[in-house]
């Protein structure tokens, strides 16, 4: 074997590792997701109506990050339609994305 071999080699089965992590840590931060697209959820900071979930991992464990438009304290959209997310599960369930306001 020569060395370019090696190396071909290597870089393959490395990207290969990368790629089924990302795999694993998208599959682990999903399968914690307690909330779901449509529902309306608030923290301290904002509220808004889930419209996507992705996952992200700064320290530690991947958790999901829910994504929407924020609203106003009376649960309505607001004007500029700002967006905003949440990190984690760290929040309350306002209205599921089944129920009725």
């Amino acid at each position: 074997m020569e060395i370019t071999e090696y190396n071909l080699t290597l870089a393959a089965i490395e990207r290969t590792y990368q790629m089924q992590k990302k795999q694993l840590d998208y599959q682990y931060g999903m399968s914690n997701a307690k909330f779901k697209i449509g529902d309306l959820i608030k923290e301290p900071r904002w509220a808004l109506v889930v419209d996507t979930i992705t996952v992200g991992k700064s320290f530690g464990l991947p958790e999901p990050i829910y994504h929407g438009f924020e609203l106003t304290k009376n649960l309505q959209p607001r004007k500029d339609k700002g967006r905003v997310a949440i990190y984690g599960n760290e929040c309350e369930l306002v209205l599921s994305a089944g129920e009725k306001a």
